[in-house]
């Protein structure tokens, strides 16, 4: 009884008290958000409310509730007003750290030799899987992996996130870009982050676009612990947990990551390592949630245990969104389907009663017609008994005479014969 008492409370505790602490913070961002406009900001806030009331929606919703609180607090960071920020900026700490702990500076040794061709190649993770990695596996974790999976990897995902994001707010420190433009100088928030190496890819496709993105960023002085780094792990981690066999590619995409973060110098390697300790850490916590992987199920309609088929397509997988109302519907559909066969069989299972209580009562059934009874077996008048004979069998041709063998009036003589013997 007490061990349930503490697992309803554990229970109420996670699914409760996360929401209150989620609205908290987002009225706090709200409070200094000043773009888009009041009403815009009202109408976001009642979507968001009324989200978890509306299927379908709130299976997306509600597990990224989380999702939404860190990226509306890492909107609202360029808000904040800088006397409420932390005043100290550290500039020469992470490098200095790296130094003592790897023995040099891995990210300037990195980034010394720059080519077109590593420019691509480190753009390709950073500025390109990074942000659509998270929508395609969450589409390939809904198709492929058990039901409930992808709202526990949302969970995972924003919380990593969220404590990254509150984590580089209140311990501001300089990206490797400041050293090498601004040396140890003291840093204030009046400084406009920078694209690194980025520019050189703006430079191959002829935009602005790291440019523009990276001098308006909200947390220019956030670089531990690094949140590429963290989502590039935490995606491995759920990956290699649904297909085992990519292992391999899970730690050589964390590895890519990682170089390309310290060649366009965002981030020094104790950065990579800290964002990869912050992932880690929320994957371990939310695994033991996760659904058991079954072999024999390819997709998600697998799981379901229905006696009608389930086919893999479109609309069944919309449908199994609200799984509960899904497998319902399938229950009801699996009765409508089995109705009529277990009155077929009822029927059947009838009919071979009436005719077994037929074959066993002889009462209603003319002696004639009953040819394994003992009374088949005829008496002669000597006394000796014999088996019918072709002529005297019911199947002869010719009316039997009433003292005919085999007749009704026969088989009572017999009868009274045998009684009087």
């Amino acid at each position: 009884m007490i061990q349930k008492a503490k697992q309803l409370a554990t229970s109420w505790q996670w699914n409760w008290l996360q929401y209150p602490m989620f609205a908290a913070l987002a009225l706090f961002d709200m409070y200094y958000i000043q773009e888009p406009a009041l009403w815009a900001r009202i109408l976001i806030g009642v979507a968001l409310l009324s989200s978890p009331f509306i299927p379908y929606i709130r299976r997306f919703t509600v597990p990224a509730m989380v999702i939404f609180t860190w990226l509306i607090t890492f909107y609202a960071v360029k808000f904040f007003p800088n006397n409420i920020k932390p005043q100290h900026i550290f500039v020469n700490l992470l490098p200095t750290l790296e130094r003592i702990i790897y023995g040099a500076n891995l990210s300037e040794i990195i980034s010394k030799h720059t080519h077109p061709v590593l420019d691509i190649i480190a753009w390709i993770p950073y500025g390109v899987i990074h942000f659509a990695f998270p929508f395609i596996f969450s589409v390939l974790l809904f198709i492929y992996g058990p039901p409930g999976s992808v709202a526990i990897f949302g969970q995972a995902f924003g919380y990593m996130n969220l404590a990254g994001v509150l984590t580089q707010l209140l311990f501001p420190t300089s990206p490797p870009w400041y050293e090498l433009s601004y040396g140890s100088a003291p840093a204030d928030y009046s400084v406009h982050g920078q694209p690194g190496g980025l520019a050189r890819i703006d430079d191959i496709l002829g935009l602005n676009l790291y440019g523009t993105t990276f001098s308006n960023s909200p947390l220019v002085f956030g670089a531990f612990p690094s949140l590429h780094s963290g989502c590039a792990t935490i995606e491995m981690m759920f990956l290699a947990w649904l297909c085992p066999r990519l292992r391999p590619y899970c730690v050589f995409h964390v590895l890519w990551m990682w170089f390309a973060t310290m060649y366009l110098t965002h981030h020094y390697l104790i950065d990579l390592v800290g964002g990869s300790i912050y992932a880690t850490v929320a994957f371990f916590f939310f695994r033991q949630y996760l659904p058991t992987i079954r072999p024999d199920c390819r997709t998600r309609l697998d799981y379901i245990n229905s006696a009608v088929p389930v086919k893999g397509t479109f609309a069944n997988f919309c449908r199994s969104i609200e799984m509960e109302k899904f497998v319902s519907t399938l229950k009801m559909r699996s009765i409508d389907v089995e109705a009529p066969l277990m009155k077929e069989i009822d029927t059947m299972e009838d009919l071979s009663d009436v005719e077994e209580d037929s074959t066993n009562s002889y009462d209603h059934i003319p002696l004639l017609s009953v040819r394994k009874s003992p009374l088949t077996v005829m008496m002669t008048h000597d006394g000796s008994f014999s088996l019918p004979s072709a002529s005297t069998s019911p199947t002869c041709s010719g009316p039997p005479s009433p003292m005919t063998p085999g007749t009704p009036h026969w088989d009572s003589y017999l009868q009274h014969q045998y009684k009087q013997q």
